[in-house]
This record gives structure tokens, sequence and C-alpha cells, in this order.
């Protein structure tokens, strides 16, 4: 196996870890170019869910102010929170999926 196929796989793999720390790690070390590209990817698919779960909270705890009874199941203000974490949920999942086929392809 290839050293720069096996940094770039595990730099993508890293988001079921240590996210963030070893692609940046990997990028910093790295004088590859190719290994750098990849590490850069990785670290920016793992940013994504962390800053998208971070504006999550942050309207949801502003949203949750705002209501009088954040926990009526009567007030329709509850579905918008929920139906955000869903697709909060969705889209982490689908990054995990796509870092998992981009290490896949990276060692063939």
């Amino acid at each position: 196996m290839d050293n720069s196929k096996g940094l770039s796989a595990i730099g993508y793999l890293s988001i079921f870890f240590a996210p963030f720390i070893v692609p940046l790690l990997i990028f910093i070390v790295s004088k590859d170019t190719v290994v750098r590209f990849h590490a850069k990817r990785a670290f920016i698919s793992h940013l994504v869910p962390f800053v998208l779960g971070i504006l999550f909270l942050a309207f949801f705890v502003s949203s949750s102010l705002f209501v009088s009874n954040a926990f009526s199941f009567n007030d329709s203000s509850i579905l918008v929170p929920i139906i955000i974490f869903i697709l909060y949920l969705l889209l982490s999942f689908t990054i995990s999926i796509w870092n998992l086929v981009q290490a896949i392809k990276v060692m063939r």
C-alpha cells in the first residue's frame, strides 16, 4: 500500500474517530500535494456538520426562548426545530457516507 493513499484514506475515515485533528495534522505534516488536497477536502467535510450543528443549536435555543411553552406538542412551533434536527441528522449521515466512499476511492 502506498503511504500517500493510506494517509489520504485516514484523513477521510477520521470523521469516525478524530474529526478535524487528523486531517489538519496530515495537511500540516505532509509535503505531498495529493495528500494535502485530500486532507483539505476531508477537513472541510468534517467542518460542515460541526458548523451546522452549532447553527442548529443556536436556532433551537433562540426559538425555545421565544416560545412560551417550548415542549407543548399542541404548538406547531416545535415542529420546525424537529424537522431541522432530522435534516441535520440526514446531512451528517450523508457526509459520513461520502467520507467513507472517498476513502475507498483513494485506496484503489
